[in-house]
């Protein structure tokens, strides 16, 4: 069985080593999601332990997010990533101290809207302007 488990894990670091950065962001979101429903999950079960196991997890993440931001390249859109991304941390912060499930599920539904548009992006879901085309 830990053969098998090392195999899956030696595949998902090739997977993730090779794949270009638009699909690494997209799982590093889906792992954020991933680590807040866990967490959201493990606290309306009472299971503290597992509960703050899994938010630090995704606070790693977002926090990860937060620094890997280019506010050169990515102007307006940076800056409100950053604010959604501090806004989460501080969220989840209070949902440690007060004990609110409600609290992560804000953060991870606000994760899966952007994790969504990013999706949409790669997709080719949302048009580009190119200077020629602009007005």
């Amino acid at each position: 069985m830990n053969q098998a488990r090392a195999t899956a894990q030696q595949y998902q670091n090739v997977a993730v080593q090779t794949a270009d950065r638009g699909k690494v962001l997209l799982l590093v979101f889906e792992g954020a999601i991933k680590f807040l429903t866990l967490a959201e999950n493990e606290l309306r079960a009472g299971n503290l332990d597992a509960f703050i196991y899994n938010l630090g997890r995704a606070q790693a993440i977002i926090t990860e997010l937060l620094h890997t931001l280019n506010h050169e390249a990515g102007g307006t859109i940076a800056r409100d990533l950053e604010r959604l991304y501090r806004f989460g941390l501080e969220h989840l912060a209070e949902a440690n101290l007060r004990k609110n499930p409600d609290n992560v599920a804000e953060v991870r539904r606000i994760i899966e809207t952007i994790a969504g548009g990013f999706r949409e992006i790669l997709a080719g879901g949302i048009p580009r302007l190119d200077q020629s085309n602009a007005a």
